[in-house]
């Protein structure tokens, strides 16, 4: 069930970053107020050792060579913005959205597209540019457009400072104490979400044995179905 959450904790900034077995995230405990309106957020969702529809995973390194060894599109400027100034809302970090189509994510000057991945696939569509791989991933559908983007590191935060590093506690501070639920493989998630747009924050503890002092250990943004908060190499 969709936790509805005012849109003032979770609003949208410019800027941008990601990673998932390539990629990125980050977080610190955010002292920002808790907004008036608090969201609520119920069900338990047993986590399965692969999502239901699995994503291209992301490369972690490569260059601009394009399928078919063909000439690239020219390259668009690199946003002027560093990794940490990126705002998570939900459904996006910074002005990178859940959904965009591949050529829309590459004119936001953000991503490298058509990348050799070794290891992985031969070519993966999409892939963050270096000042934003180690922080953030993306997982893309068939046609290239973005499914689902990850923070891995301390860096980009929501509205209200929460990020990769934010306690159990002050995460459920501006939550709303909301239910914890079976996320990842066995761990906890928290989650929340705003329209059709999701945050979820991923703990390595149980939910039976999650401590105030947990940190955040992942965060994952999505559109439609909230957040799996797993993430696997190829």
């Amino acid at each position: 069930m969709k936790q509805q959450i005012a849109a003032g904790i979770l609003a949208v900034s410019m800027a941008g970053g990601v990673g998932a077995s390539a990629a990125v995230h980050q977080w610190r405990s955010g002292d920002d107020q808790e907004p008036s309106s608090k969201p609520t957020a119920t069900a338990t969702a047993t986590a399965t050792k692969k999502p239901s529809v699995a994503p291209k995973a992301p490369a972690t390194a490569g260059s601009g060579t394009s399928k078919g060894g063909g000439t690239k599109t020219a390259e668009p400027s690199l946003p002027a913005v560093p990794v940490g100034s990126l705002q998570i809302t939900a459904g996006a970090v910074g002005p990178v959205q859940v959904g965009l189509g591949k050529q829309a994510a590459f004119g936001t000057g953000y991503f490298d597209t058509d990348v050799a991945a070794p290891g992985c696939e031969p070519v993966v569509d999409l892939v963050w540019r270096p000042a934003y791989r180690d922080t953030l991933d993306v997982f893309t559908n068939d046609d290239g457009s973005i499914r689902s983007i990850g923070i891995r590191q301390a860096g980009p935060r929501t509205r209200s400072g929460l990020g990769v590093g934010s306690t159990y506690e002050s995460v459920q501070g501006v939550l709303g104490d909301v239910p914890p639920e079976v996320a990842g493989y066995g761990q906890t998630g928290l989650f929340v979400s705003e329209g059709n747009g999701w945050i979820g924050f991923l703990f390595n503890a149980t939910p039976e044995a999650v401590q105030p002092t947990d940190p955040v250990t992942f965060i994952e943004v999505t559109r439609g179905a909230k957040p799996g908060l797993m993430r696997d190499g190829c």
